[in-house]
């Protein structure tokens, strides 16, 4: 009969995988850190690229839509920052709380601090993603009309993106908390202003460029008689 595996012998295998899990997350934090930190930013290049390829109007409005919610952060920090400075946490000035490209130099380029403003409050990171998560997903729900005529796969494709990108903000949340970017107070009160920034948007882009212009998943768009003001008449049978 085999011999039961020592206490000691159990202790060393709980300590390699304890080992191999912390060496794990060594590795792969700095890199994990730098996408988080480059986020905003690499947002805006890429739907920047997307417009320039695709010459496609919803993301030229999509585009405008974050250089204004950049400009909004500017001004919203502008006024609070004249009033009472307030939101610093205990680490804001650390390398991973800053946003934007970063060389050995020391300098750094960043979109969000650049038409934006570097401030505590609103959080730059937080006030904008959380907007324009808001807003895209909005614009993705105007179209439910559409996506139930294509499938049940695409509704449910806007159900799971909706949910990431809740993630999304709770990682956010989380990561600029914890290593103390920014007060949890002010963390939350950004998310909350994005949000109702993005609805925001959405009324004044539907209302400027109509339907045509927040549809940022090109969908083909189902128009009603009604609606292009074309009564229907329907004849009657004896």
């Amino acid at each position: 009969m085999p011999a039961a595996p020592s206490t000691s012998a159990a202790g060393e295998i709980g300590s390699g995988t304890f080992e191999t899990i912390q060496s794990a997350v060594a590795t792969a934090g700095p890199s994990i850190f730098e996408l988080l930190r480059l986020l905003p930013d690499g947002v805006v290049l890429g739907v920047a690229l997307l417009t320039l390829i695709s010459f496609c109007r919803s993301y030229a409005i999509l585009l405008l839509s974050m250089v204004e919610v950049m400009l909004i952060q500017r001004s919203f920090a502008s006024v609070v920052g004249s009033i009472s400075p307030a939101g610093a946490g205990a680490n804001a000035q650390a390398a991973v709380c800053m946003p934007g490209f970063m060389y050995s130099n020391t300098m750094r380029i960043s979109l969000l601090e650049t038409i934006g403003v570097p401030s505590m409050f609103p959080s730059p990171t937080m006030f904008f993603l959380a907007a324009i998560l808001t807003y895209m997903n909005a614009c993705v729900r105007d179209f439910e009309r559409e996506l139930k005529t294509l499938g049940t796969d695409m509704n449910v494709r806007s159900s799971i993106a909706m949910a990431l990108s809740a993630l999304l903000i709770f990682i956010l949340l989380c990561f600029r908390g914890m290593y103390g970017c920014e007060s949890v107070g002010s963390l939350l009160v950004s998310i909350v202003l994005g949000f109702i920034m993005g609805c925001l948007l959405l009324y004044q882009n539907k209302s400027l460029f109509g339907r045509e212009g927040i549809n940022i998943m090109n969908l083909p768009l189902i128009v009603t008689a009604l609606e292009k003001g074309r009564p229907m008449y329907v004849c009657a049978t004896d």
